[in-house]
């Protein structure tokens, strides 16, 4: 490693050796007790790097070029992996991605939770980690669909994704060429004209596709010879619909989808459950792993029939109507109105009666069923977004003395954060699993049972 005198400066040129990789798929390493991240940097590599960039606590440099390669590194198998920016660790080998991701969640229970003892299981991984995602957000612009490119709104074309089903390189030259022979226009955000904003495809397990056309006006023109291109061209489509997006601004999709051909819903088989999915709804895009993800909750609830289980921030139900059949009760708090009536739907779809589903705020409505309908949890499944869950929650949860708690976290330093409040009033850590939803991107799920000391 070059001498530095204890100072390093923006353009000069450096040798250092990675030592670590965020999420976000930078490369962690030293200078001068300085963290530096370099993007493309692996744990192993010995790099060239020209310094871009010095902050306060840690400084930013540009991959040169590679002086000794990371035993982890691969070439990635897609060709736009250079400036796409869905995935941010696919040039990292499978294993290497997941002993990654079983890191980053013990660092930040450690480093964020102080957390120093408590042990994490092996990460559930994938038996082939490619084609998993069952849902697709593809943009637009003059030239075809494609994905953002990273850290920024430049459009990186694509012919296919490797994330995502075969179908989907059908899907993107059917309507690349239905676009340009209908002379159909394309949304710019900036100027608010245009009139395609979008595509999203949803597939379930079986293969079946749902194609959402998503438009800046009040209705599908040129409908017919729209549903026919799509039929001719993408395989096995069961649902076609249009979503209204007339508002300004990067949101995808708008609130409201009309179906104009086949069935209103694509359905999903999760473990013995069948799960009803429209365009707007939330649902966990791998289905694969979501078997094994909430297979590990289940293990962990360990019910006996005789329960009472809350679900908190529940979306559409599905967790707390995987557990149903081994409760007496699922009671699921959603502050998102279209999730709890997809949750309802889907407990009528499935013929489950012990779920009851309400909606809002998780602190607020839980308090209030309690009262009201004089029951209290025996486990509370928590499953909130990635910012974690709101401090007035945990305490209330805390107050009330529930025996156990599963927390479900789709990010690490929120989990972290949560967990420390929890372990400060009085739980304890039984079990932290982590399961590999993502591959090829540095996000990771875990699972976490407490129970009350």
């Amino acid at each position: 490693m070059n001498e530095t005198n204890n100072q390093i400066k923006v353009g000069e040129k450096y040798t250092m050796e990675i030592m670590d990789i965020t999420h976000s798929g930078e490369g962690v390493g030293r200078l001068d007790n300085m963290i530096v991240f370099v993007e493309g940097g692996l744990p192993g590599d010995v790099l060239e790097v020209e310094i871009k960039n010095v902050k306060k606590t840690y400084a930013q440099g540009k991959l040169l070029s590679i002086n000794q390669s990371s035993p982890e590194r691969v070439t990635p198998a897609c060709p736009y992996f250079e400036e796409c920016g869905g995935c941010q660790i696919l040039h990292m080998c499978y294993d290497g991605q997941l002993r990654a991701k079983s890191k980053m969640v013990k660092d930040a229970l450690q480093r964020i939770g102080g957390l120093k003892e408590i042990e994490v299981s092996p990460i559930v991984g994938m038996e082939d980690p490619q084609r998993y995602r069952n849902k697709a957000q593809f943009k637009l612009d003059n030239k075809g669909m494609g994905f953002y490119a990273k850290k920024s709104h430049n459009l990186v074309h694509i012919q296919d994704c490797l994330n995502q089903p075969e179908s989907a390189a059908d899907a993107i030259k059917t309507i690349n060429a239905l676009i340009k022979d209908l002379n159909l226009s394309i949304y710019d955000e900036r100027t608010h004209k245009g009139y395609v904003r979008g595509v999203l495809q949803r597939t379930n397990l079986q293969g079946e596709n749902m194609i959402t056309l998503i438009i800046n006006g009040k209705d599908l023109s040129q409908r017919q010879a729209i549903v026919e291109g799509i039929l001719a061209g993408i395989p096995n489509v069961k649902s076609i619909y249009v979503n209204i997006n007339r508002e300004k601004g990067n949101v995808i999709l708008g609130r409201k989808s009309l179906c104009v051909h086949g069935a209103a819903r694509l359905v999903e088989q999760i473990g013995d459950l069948s799960f009803s999915i429209s365009p707007n709804s939330f649902f966990q895009v791998n289905s694969k792993q979501t078997v094994k993800l909430y297979d590990t909750i289940k293990a962990f609830a360990d019910l006996k029939g005789t329960e009472t289980v809350f679900d908190l921030y529940c979306g559409t139900g599905t967790i707390g109507l995987y557990l149903a059949a081994q409760a007496k009760q699922v009671i699921g708090i959603e502050s998102v109105g279209d999730a709890i009536l997809d949750a309802r739907e889907n407990a009528g779809l499935n013929q489950i009666e012990n779920a009851s589903f309400h909606l809002g705020r998780a602190e607020d409505e839980m308090l209030k069923i309690i009262k009201e309908e004089g029951v209290k949890p025996d486990l509370i499944i928590l499953d909130p977004p990635r910012k974690g869950c709101e401090e007035s929650l945990l305490t209330a949860i805390n107050d009330l003395g529930t025996p156990r708690i599963i927390y479900v976290s789709c990010n690490p330093s929120t989990l972290a954060r949560d967990l420390k409040f929890m372990t400060d009033a009085g739980y304890a850590i039984k079990a932290v699993q982590p399961v590999d939803l993502f591959p090829g991107t540095g996000h990771v799920e875990t699972v976490v049972l407490m129970s009350r000391v």
